[in-house]
């Protein structure tokens, strides 16, 4: 590099850089030793190379709707900010990707100025985090998918297992747990479970289980993990394991207890609780895998590059992991999935009526202050799922940040896979 270069400094253009700047080409001439050209002519010592043309994954026209919908709801609900993705379950491809509130990248162009700088970082919105990749956020109820995959491909769950959600539902020590709520459910297996989302369900399952032997189920869904996808500024969330937790306990977190409770933290943690954090980028790779039968795909928005010659380069990158669990543990998931969407019991019936057939999983995750009632003052929304069920194409995950209950994350995607339907991207029912 040499100053005057235009580089990449942020984004796909930074992480494709080399093969977008191209190299330059070298000439000489003959000269003074005061560096005044003696002779009018120059001689070639390389030819200058162009970077190639790179193509991307996104779709703009989704990508402005989803953007639109996304914003939206962020000013309806007074959430802090939202973030989107829409994700090919076979290919990893990225169709959208939105984080809310962004910026004017042109800004740091020939540098950024001192007052638009701190309004940048002054703004409570946060723009210059991309949620997607950045927002490392507790998952609630959605995390109950991979735990349910998890519990059947270890037969520590089949469908003959029930558990009864009642109130009044304590731990040995005599502490409460509940339902969202304080709801009661009654008799469940798993897909009644994940249709109601049931919170003591999942419970009874780890108090029955080992978190030890869990963790490593969460880790091949990529808890944790980075899914490498090729925008830089990617966070892996946070694994709740024991270690983990005591880790934090020792370092940044000193209000936390330095020891793991078998049944309250396990409990939490199957939950999508606790020091459970994910991040949106996760959510819709991990949604792609139970949609897909087990591929944990590296997400990605380059599609191809083309040289100066027209050749043509695609862009493909081999999955994180295969058969992270097995096909008949997931095709149980993915009933409970469809179930939550498509039947009277269900809790998500917003996306019942998108002109596709919609496989979801909603959460409500709690933090903040809880109020003389007893109810959590704060809430992230989020939704998760694939679609269409029966033959999936894409999966998802819609994150509004202190946005209130799942259902105004539901609401986004519900217009935003009716819009698609409308416009060819998946066809109607």
């Amino acid at each position: 590099l040499v100053n005057g270069d235009i580089v990449g400094k942020s984004g796909v253009e930074r992480y494709y850089e080399d093969d977008l700047r191209g190299v330059d080409g070298q000439t000489a001439q003959e000269i003074d030793v005061f560096g005044r050209s003696v002779s009018e002519e120059s001689y070639t010592v390389s030819e200058p190379v162009s970077g190639k043309s790179l193509y991307l994954t996104i779709d703009k026209g989704v990508q402005e709707k989803f953007s639109s919908l996304i914003e939206d709801a962020v000013k309806e609900h007074s959430a802090a900010g939202g973030a989107g993705v829409i994700e090919d379950v076979e290919t990893g491809q990225i169709l959208a990707i939105v984080s809310y509130p962004s910026y004017d990248n042109n800004l740091f162009v020939g540098g950024i100025s001192q007052k638009n700088y701190e309004k940048l970082i002054s703004d409570s919105g946060n723009p210059l985090l991309d949620r997607v990749l950045g927002a490392q956020i507790p998952p609630g109820s959605t995390f109950k998918t991979i735990v349910a995959s998890a519990g059947l491909d270890s037969n520590q769950l089949t469908l003959n297992t029930r558990y009864i959600s009642r109130s009044g539902y304590t731990f040995s020590n005599g502490a409460p747990f509940q339902e969202f709520r304080n709801g009661s459910y009654g008799s469940l297996d798993v897909v009644d479970a994940l249709t109601v989302s049931s919170n003591i369900f999942f419970c009874e399952m780890i108090r029955d289980w080992e978190m030890s032997e869990l963790v490593p189920y969460l880790e091949r869904f990529g808890i944790g993990e980075y899914t490498q996808i090729d925008i830089p500024g990617e966070m892996p969330g946070r694994l709740p394991s024991p270690e983990n937790k005591i880790k934090l306990a020792e370092t940044t977190s000193p209000w936390l207890e330095p020891i793991w409770y078998p049944e309250g933290d396990s409990c939490n943690s199957v939950i999508g609780q606790g020091i459970t954090l994910v991040t949106p980028i996760q959510m819709a790779n991990w949604m792609a895998a139970i949609a897909n039968d087990g591929t944990l795909l590296r997400p990605h928005v380059a599609k191809k590059f083309v040289d100066e010659d027209g050749i043509e380069y695609p862009v493909e990158y081999p999955p994180l992991g295969e058969e992270v669990v097995s096909k008949e543990a997931l095709e149980i998931v993915r009933e409970g999935m469809w179930s939550t969407v498509n039947t009277s019991r269900g809790i998500v019936g917003s996306l019942s009526t998108t002109g596709t057939t919609v496989a979801a999983k909603t959460g409500t995750a709690e933090f903040g202050r809880v109020n003389e009632d007893g109810v959590y003052e704060d809430t992230h929304a989020w939704v998760g799922g694939f679609f269409p069920y029966e033959n999936p194409k894409y999966s998802f995950s819609v994150l509004l940040e202190d946005g209130g209950m799942s259902s105004n994350a539901s609401a986004v995607m519900r217009n935003m896979i009716i819009w698609l339907v409308e416009n060819g991207f998946v066809k109607g029912n």
